[in-house]
């Protein structure tokens, strides 16, 4: 993802407070308006910013949406509670809230539809490194203590959690939201322990 902090500019030190200001106007405006209406004048405008202001911070428009969206401690990962179980239905509730957000629910689509390029598409989608870590940890650590047998590909099971999170919060929002957290948890539990 493109954020702010990866395209340091030289000149004033930067505003975290207009940062804030401007990312809480982008999820306001793609919550009550929709994608194609959060242009970078509507956010500027609720902001109480100028555009130039905008584009010193960010280079694009998506760039600028993306981290509205998925900004940066988005996915703090859960500590591990010993119980596997509900360790992946935590993931599961975290996941489903994150893609369930009135932000992500009208941005994502429009972002993916709007990416010209593969690796945009894929740094939309993508989860950070360290969550990526923190759950093959997770499921590494059910290993070591014997809660779980070899051979598991943690990589594949969190594409499988992060995915079908997003298409259910996409397509059905937070419709039966425990009911679909304790399915998917218990189908992952399936899939990561088959005995």
């Amino acid at each position: 993802m493109v954020t702010s902090e990866s395209s340091p500019r030289p000149g004033r030190p930067r505003d975290a407070d207009k940062d804030l200001a401007v990312l809480i106007a982008a999820r306001q405006l793609l919550a009550e308006v929709g994608y194609p209406q959060t242009t970078v004048v509507a956010i500027a405008k609720r902001a109480g910013v100028n555009t130039p202001a905008i584009y010193r911070r960010w280079p694009t428009r998506q760039a600028l949406l993306e981290e509205a969206i998925h900004g940066p401690g988005a996915y703090a990962p859960p500590e591990p509670t010993g119980d596997l179980r509900a360790d992946l239905a935590t993931w599961v509730r975290i996941f489903l809230a994150r893609a369930d957000s009135p932000a992500a629910r009208a941005g994502v689509p429009g972002l993916l539809a709007d990416s010209q390029t593969e690796e945009a598409r894929r740094r939309l989608l993508a989860i950070g490194a360290p969550v990526r870590k923190a759950f093959a940890e997770l499921l590494a650590g059910a290993v070591d203590d014997a809660r779980l047998a070899p051979g598991v590909d943690p990589e594949l099971v969190f594409e499988i959690l992060a995915g079908t999170t997003t298409f259910h919060a996409l397509s059905r929002g937070g419709e039966d939201a425990e009911r679909f957290v304790t399915r998917m948890a218990d189908a992952l539990y399936v899939l990561v322990n088959p005995r």
